[in-house]
């Protein structure tokens, strides 16, 4: 199964994602729709946009969002947060799929302007706010990379921290979290097995406590 597994991962190079990160603003019917595209990689990532949003528009009526992470396969969220069911996340989500992107949350915020949209205008009005953050935001073709998450031993963090930056090339791919004693990085996925090995020998050198891959997760 794994050697199956390893052979799809090497015939699926790159994917579509947003090129920039946007805000859109529609206004139907007095209720104002605000879009905003993020690029995001992990769960965690799509916790801290949303708190970023509820914060910038603490009055708002809604924050309705939807995501979609990863690839073969990718997977996906939608939330209508509060909005009758299907209305808002939904067609937010159907635009993410319709352009067959991926790693990227779309939030669409709504002041209510005091006059009811019904199912079909609230299902149309999410969809325009997302079809218009996402168009604004283009599309970028990216090589696929896999994504890791390393537990370090701490009296090794900043040696292991300096062998990733040569191990990667660079410091791009790396989210250093020394309060949570973690790093997370990406890689090209056409360094997979070569990263594998990497890990498994600075493990056994007790560099590292645990890892996993986390980029299907």
């Amino acid at each position: 199964m794994i050697p199956f597994i390893l052979a799809m991962e090497k015939e699926i190079h790159t994917y579509l994602t947003i090129e920039n990160e946007c805000v859109s603003e529609l206004v139907i019917k007095r209720s104002k729709f605000i879009a905003h595209s993020f690029s995001v990689t992990y769960q965690e990532m799509v916790r801290e946009k949303l708190l970023k949003i509820q914060s910038l528009y603490p009055n708002a009526s809604h924050w309705c969002y939807a995501w979609r992470i990863g690839y073969n396969p990718p997977l996906d969220f939608f939330a209508d947060a509060g909005e009758p069911h299907g209305t808002a996340g939904r067609p937010i989500l159907g635009s993410i799929l319709t352009r067959n992107l991926t790693n990227l949350l779309v939030i669409v915020t709504r002041y209510f302007g005091g006059k009811k949209l019904g199912v079909r205008g609230l299902i149309n009005a999410y969809q325009q706010a997302a079809e218009m953050v996402l168009e604004n935001s283009g599309a970028i073709e990216k090589e696929l990379l896999a994504e890791f998450i390393l537990k370090i031993n701490p009296t090794d963090f900043q040696l292991m921290v300096n062998q990733l930056i040569y191990f990667c090339r660079g410091k791009k791919y790396l989210d250093i979290l020394p309060n949570y004693g973690e790093i997370r990085f990406r890689i090209l996925l056409q360094r997979l097995q070569e990263t594998l090995s990497f890990l498994e020998l600075k493990q056994r050198e007790g560099f590292i406590l645990n890892w996993e891959r986390c980029d299907t997760l």
